[in-house]
């Protein structure tokens, strides 16, 4: 709890129910010159808690702000799993004076939180992914953010994998259909008077193209003898689709 009556403006209180946190924070408020003292009280469980006084805010260093946003996540703190689809760390504190300290702190690392009232006191998160692996690297779960990496480098492949494979399935597709028409209007011409005067390169082409209209252009070219390039056949197959009369398309 910020700002205690007990202690005045300035003063911190951190409640714990665990001796090794109770040491981590002593050590963190130490670090931020807060003069702690620690006290144990028994109520059904052993509570610790730390008292510690500033006159003025703390100007911290990236070191010291880590070290406090550390403890305040292990106390305060939730952290979704990496795998999930909506990315989310949070802290939810009961009054505006931890909120705004807890804010300035992560600004303080770079990192942009966002902040909602809710009953009984305000939710700070985080919902960039990049961020959140920033904020595990610098309180030092680097397990953590080593495994939130791990997941986006999965994704992302992914995401890349499924761009090319609906790429190239596009990509087909079109070829397809193009050589299903050009397959149907070819064989259609061929039917007439006028196109029995079409050289033995243009008739084999459009022989082949009719008996393969899944054929791609490069793969029309490679069955000609000579060879065509790709460029070549598309020339010849545009001219000898230019005598289509009116009407049939």
């Amino acid at each position: 709890m910020l700002g205690s009556k007990e202690l005045g403006p300035g003063a911190v209180t951190l409640k714990v129910h665990n001796v090794a946190m109770a040491r981590r924070g002593f050590r963190v408020m130490k670090l931020l010159e807060l003069n702690p003292r620690l006290e144990s009280h028994q109520a059904g469980r052993i509570q610790y808690t730390l008292k510690g006084h500033a006159a003025t805010r703390v100007d911290m260093t990236m070191a010291s702000a880590a070290s406090w946003l550390t403890g305040c996540f292990l106390v305060r703190g939730y952290l979704g799993h990496p795998e999930s689809g909506a990315a989310h760390l949070e802290f939810w504190v009961p009054n505006a004076e931890l909120q705004s300290l807890i804010a300035d702190t992560l600004g303080t690392l770079h990192l942009r939180a966002k902040i909602l009232p809710r009953r009984g006191g305000y939710l700070i998160y985080l919902k960039d992914r990049s961020q959140i692996r920033v904020f595990l690297g610098q309180v030092g779960a680097h397990r953590a953010m080593l495994e939130w990496e791990s997941v986006d480098v999965v994704r992302h492949m992914k995401n890349q994998v499924n761009r090319l494979v609906n790429s190239e399935t596009a990509n087909l597709r079109r070829t397809v259909e193009s050589g299903l028409t050009q397959a149907e209007l070819l064989g259609r011409l061929l039917t007439l008077p006028g196109n029995q005067n079409w050289s033995e390169t243009s008739k084999t082409l459009a022989r082949l193209r009719i008996q393969h209209p899944d054929w791609s252009l490069r793969e029309l070219g490679q069955a000609m003898r000579p060879p065509l390039s790709k460029s070549a056949v598309n020339h010849r197959m545009r001219k000898l689709l230019q005598g289509i009369p009116e009407g049939w398309i």
